[in-house]
């Protein structure tokens, strides 16, 4: 009797994860999900198992992250598809833990664990930043540092945003970032609202940073603006430690 109950417990989980699942998957497909036929994953059922049994999401959500990322899904999407799940199991926005969770696995997708990235956004971290600014700052021929001849991009978004909000935009931000800047710049975390890029400074600096204030800084409400690195190596670590705090 007991193998019996339990053989139609499972059976019955399995009901309710499917009738989970499909409408899950219709409202990730209205929110544009592409390709259409391509939105179910293993990872998918793990999570869904794990909300109608009433276990911890956190690691379903890794699975699906890495799932997401395996598949070439980008950062943005694998969110948005987070969102619908969420919001279809009744909460207003989808909780921070989990955010982390997915975003967590769909960086670390394909990738050693060992890494000078931030997992939440992909991005290189602070501590990385000031390792290539001192950098900057080494020059054996006694001229010009080569940090006279960069600036310190910055990315904020506005700090009144609630945090999940601002870490779901951080994170897309960080991909889109990356995608933008492709000669050779360090994309890299100042804090849990602000992304620091490090460039060689040129008119063609100036006019892609205009082209970022009115795309994506206007897309997610950010701020883009720029200084050019100080003239010594403490001065720009006072800098990059002013622009990790707050505010």
């Amino acid at each position: 009797m007991g193998d019996a109950e339990t053989g139609t417990g499972t059976r019955d989980r399995g009901v309710h994860a499917r009738q989970l699942r499909a409408p899950w998957g219709r409202r990730s497909r209205e929110a544009g999900w592409n390709p259409p036929d391509d939105w179910w994953t293993p990872a998918v059922d793990a999570v869904c198992e794990a909300f109608t049994t009433g276990t911890d999401l956190a690691e379903p959500c890794t699975r699906l992250g890495e799932a997401r990322a395996r598949s070439g899904v980008g950062i943005g999407q694998s969110l948005d598809d987070l969102a619908a799940f969420t919001a279809l199991a009744g909460w207003r926005s989808p909780p921070l833990e989990l955010v982390r969770a997915l975003a967590e696995g769909w960086a670390d997708a394909g990738r050693g664990r060992e890494t000078c990235q931030d997992a939440l956004t992909g991005l290189a971290t602070p501590e990385y930043l000031r390792t290539r600014i001192g950098e900057l700052y080494r020059n054996a021929d006694g001229g010009p540092a080569p940090a006279w001849g960069h600036r310190l991009a910055v990315v904020s978004l506005d700090p009144q945003i609630d945090p999940w909000r601002r870490a779901a935009r951080l994170i897309v931000l960080g991909y889109e970032l990356c995608r933008f800047f492709t000669r050779g710049e360090s994309v890299c975390l100042l804090g849990r609202g602000r992304i620091g890029v490090i460039a060689p400074d040129s008119d063609d600096l100036d006019r892609e940073l205009d082209e970022l204030r009115r795309g994506i800084g206007w897309e997610h409400g950010a701020a883009v603006w720029s200084v050019a690195l100080p003239p010594t190596h403490r001065e720009a670590l006072a800098l990059v430690g002013g622009l990790e705090r707050p505010g």
